[in-house]
């Protein structure tokens, strides 16, 4: 069996990436937190981390790490089953995507903390936070990737982001007064997430028939910074439908391409053995998730 306080020593050093804050964190020496870690390094008979440049697990250090973090969620399920009342908290980390957390996932934090957690989302866009969970610095995660990470992880599909092309009325008229065409895209500003973001080529490329490499663009790393940026004329882009359509209805906002909207295929990423309180989490996810994004039919439905 395992050294308990070796186990959670290693796991300090892999959550704070530094043996001196990990030592710290535990009252203890640099000195005394090295030795621990060496010694559950030779109980398991690998290496568990990579020292330098910086301090990160390797393959068997993450799976090392996950069953400390499994233990730990299994031991809070158990003492609160033990005593209902009791007000002990678990840190908690998922990753969603930013256009996730502005739109349909904010209301959601507001269930998670009833489960005891002290939560903590990481944002980043869906293609890049896939190693997160293998490393088990998340709990789960939203992704575009269909494919589970590995071993032990499951991939579940929870429904569509549609995003559409939209700008200003003046902006429209202005760049685009005979309607979305080549021209007027390669020399009007295009809003963007970050460089990372390929939502505006995918839908370029859907829209002309071609790949369109060179055009004007801005970037604004914020979904509602993004959104306010093309309400005021300052370029145009694909944002959520759920964001887009009242601002379409109330005239502040004018689809580009109606009949052309983006659909972004999201799925939640979770250990598949979960403790308890994990389940009831990845649940009440998945089931805000497929509240509030599209549903594609079942291949079959809608006719013969």
């Amino acid at each position: 069996m395992l050294n308990m306080t070796e186990l959670e020593t290693f796991a300090a050093v892999v959550e704070y990436r530094s043996f001196s804050q990990a030592a710290a964190a535990l009252n203890i020496s640099s000195a005394a937190a090295t030795r621990r870690v060496k010694r559950l390094e030779r109980s398991t008979g690998a290496l568990l981390l990579i020292r330098e440049p910086t301090v990160m697990p390797t393959q068997a250090g993450e799976k090392v790490y996950r069953h400390f973090m499994s233990i730990r969620l299994r031991e809070d399920d158990l003492l609160r089953e033990i005593e209902p009342g009791r007000a002990g908290t678990t840190a908690l980390a998922l990753a969603i995507n930013a256009d996730s957390l502005a739109t349909w996932f904010e209301p959601v934090t507001r269930e998670l903390v009833q489960y005891h957690v002290e939560l903590e989302i990481l944002v980043d866009d869906q293609d890049h936070t896939l190693d997160a969970l293998a490393r088990g610095d998340v709990k789960g995660f939203l992704s575009t990737q269909a494919e589970p990470v590995g071993e032990r992880f499951a991939a579940e599909p929870v429904g569509q982001m549609r995003y559409q092309c939209v700008a200003s009325p003046g902006f429209a008229r202005e760049h685009f007064a005979g309607g979305l065409i080549l021209p007027g895209a390669l020399k009007a500003p295009a809003i963007l997430f970050d460089r990372k973001d390929r939502l505006h080529d995918i839908f370029l490329k859907s829209y002309f028939g071609a790949t369109v490499g060179r055009y004007i663009k801005h970037y604004l790393p914020s979904p509602s910074a993004l959104f306010n940026a093309i309400v005021d004329g300052v370029g145009y882009g694909l944002v959520p439908a759920m964001q887009a359509e009242p601002r379409i209805t109330d005239g502040r906002l004018v689809a580009l391409a109606p009949d052309h909207d983006v659909m972004i295929d999201l799925y939640w990423h979770h250990w598949e053995q979960e403790p308890a309180s994990l389940a009831k989490i990845s649940a009440l996810v998945m089931e805000a998730a497929r509240r509030s994004l599209v549903q594609p039919a079942l291949k079959g439905e809608g006719g013969s």
